[in-house]
């Protein structure tokens, strides 16, 4: 009888495959330098080899990381969705310093005619509407938005998320979120105290593309989040201009202020610069980013990048100024 059952289950998981699409994929960067947080932070000025998961995911442009995708046909239209994604592997072969396993990505959803939705540990509403308009793709090491606070993505993953994806009409996306309080919005935060919700907005049409996010405060003392963009490809060059409000800094906030992109191709490479300028008054940070990368091979990307990071305050880093840099590969899987 127990082989019997065996046998049963084993058939009925293979006649459920038949309509399933499972995936591993992933991402492995491997460089040569020094982050902008080990030079302004912790003082590590020594330049290394390094996987995009040392240092707490810090170091080369893009984190390391294996995952798993799917999508299950459930008929009428219906399809069930999954992800999971670890965390930063490092040059150890780590994953995510030892925490949780699967840190960036972990949820389950249903998608259809009515859109998707989703529930679990994701990218915010914030990254997922906003990413589009850092043209180096939120660069470990050297990005403008992340180390001046004011990316206009610049909102962190979600435990025991709630969102749901509306179809696309004429060009517009939408998207909204809901995480219930008492769950950490990023790493190194509190847990929030309030429920969040969150909305953002996109609009595509030919070479234009105009964004807004919107994120709710987490507790009574910190202030929500705000961004627009809007980036225009002229062919010869492409342009992104935007704008955050996270709060002020002394209230647990991340400052306000002006983004700046621009992209340049040239023989099939692509040249660009990110400027941001945090104008809080606790912070006063400007930070630069220029950068060059190309595909060189199919699914294989070499790049050099290079930071700066200044601010005229006194604040929780070893060094009011500082440098980094990366050169190095990245293979897409």
């Amino acid at each position: 009888m127990k082989k019997t059952w065996i046998a049963t289950a084993l058939a009925l998981a293979l006649v459920g495959t038949a309509n399933a699409q499972v995936s591993l994929y992933g991402l492995i960067d491997a460089s040569y330098g020094k982050s902008l947080n080990s030079d302004v932070y912790v003082a590590q000025s020594k330049a290394d080899f390094h996987s995009g998961g040392d240092n707490e995911s810090s170091e080369g442009n893009s984190t390391t990381r294996v995952g798993i995708k799917g999508a299950f046909d459930l008929g009428a239209g219906f399809k069930a969705n999954l992800r999971l994604e670890t965390g930063g592997i490092d040059s150890d072969g780590q994953v995510n310093g030892g925490n949780a396993f699967f840190n960036r990505q972990a949820w389950v959803g249903i998608s259809g005619g009515f859109g998707e939705l989703r529930i679990g540990r994701q990218d915010s509403v914030p990254f997922q509407t906003m990413i589009d308009f850092d043209f180096n793709g939120a660069s470990n090491g050297v990005s403008a938005g992340a180390y001046s606070g004011v990316g206009v993505w610049n909102r962190g993953r979600q435990s025991r998320s709630l969102q749901y994806i509306l179809p696309v009409q004429g060009g517009l996306t939408a998207q909204l979120g809901f995480q219930p309080k008492g769950n950490y919005i990023a790493r190194l935060q509190p847990a929030t105290t309030k429920d969040v919700y969150s909305v953002g907005l996109k609009y595509a049409a030919r070479d234009l593309l105009i964004g807004a996010s919107f994120q709710t405060k987490a507790d009574n003392t910190v202030t929500g989040f705000t961004s627009f963009a809007g980036s225009y490809d002229f062919k010869a060059v492409k342009l992104m201009l935007g704008y955050t409000d996270g709060g002020e800094a002394d209230n647990g906030g991340i400052g306000k202020g002006p983004t700046l992109g621009i992209v340049v191709p040239v023989a099939g490479w692509t040249l660009g610069l990110h400027y941001a300028q945090n104008d809080d008054s606790a912070l006063k940070i400007r930070s630069s980013e220029v950068f060059v990368n190309k595909e060189v091979l199919k699914n294989t990307f070499v790049y050099l990048e290079a930071g700066n990071w200044k601010t005229s305050k006194d604040m929780a880093v070893v060094k009011k100024s500082g440098n980094g840099y990366a050169g190095g590969v990245i293979f897409v899987f």
